[in-house]
């Protein structure tokens, strides 16, 4: 049974994959036997600065909150990871550089992983190459986006923010950290939404990476 668990997993993360950039069969076949399965629990913390990033993640039903510190020493939630999302600290695994993101399980329970010492096994294939820089390039995206929407007011950030995550599916200290809002102002801003959009069906929410 575990090992069925793992094949569907794995199945459904390099069908994601494909979508991104297409492999070889031999690229396909070298990946399937560096990924395993990761369980945690909710509020479980799996990477915590100044650790280093050993692991590559695959979401498989997980929210997971990337913290990081701000200039005032307090953690700010600077990324919000969904099903389906491949993430880590690049910096941390791609560079041997401590990490700068704090991982804490929102919801969920089982991820897929890769460690740093196999992910270096699949170098020598180009799509390991195509495949990194499209995550770095999300990556870079996703941030552009958050700092941008930061510029913005209060009711502008709940709606940009509800195109791209299922805002009524998250805790609210999380969006609202996420968005640098008071958790107060955020749940005022959030009903107005929710009364002005009830016809939206968060259970057709895609999660997949952008």
């Amino acid at each position: 049974m575990e090992d069925d668990r793992r094949t569907r997993y794995i199945n459904r993360l390099l069908d994601v994959l494909y979508k991104w950039v297409p492999f070889s069969v031999s690229f396909r076949v070298a990946l399937k036997e560096l990924l395993f399965i990761q369980q945690e629990n909710p509020k479980a913390v799996f990477l915590d600065p100044p650790d280093y990033a050993i692991r590559a993640w695959f979401s498989i039903n997980c929210f997971i909150a990337g913290y990081s510190y701000n200039e005032s020493g307090n953690l700010n939630v600077v990324r919000i990871y969904m099903p389906d999302n491949i993430f880590t600290d690049l910096a941390s695994f791609f560079q041997n550089k401590p990490a700068k993101l704090k991982f804490v399980v929102i919801q969920g329970e089982e991820l897929l992983y890769i460690k740093k010492e196999d992910f270096s096994s699949i170098k020598m294939f180009p799509e390991t190459v195509d495949l990194v820089q499209y995550v770095m390039l999300n990556e870079q995206e996703l941030e552009t986006w958050r700092v941008w929407i930061m510029t913005l007011k209060d009711g502008q950030k709940i709606e940009q923010f509800a195109l791209h995550y299922p805002m009524n599916m998250l805790p609210n200290h999380i969006c609202a950290s996420f968005l640098q809002m008071t958790p107060s102002r955020y749940c005022a801003e959030k009903s107005l939404y929710n009364r002005n959009h009830r016809n939206i069906d968060v259970s057709n929410f895609d999660t997949k990476n952008n």
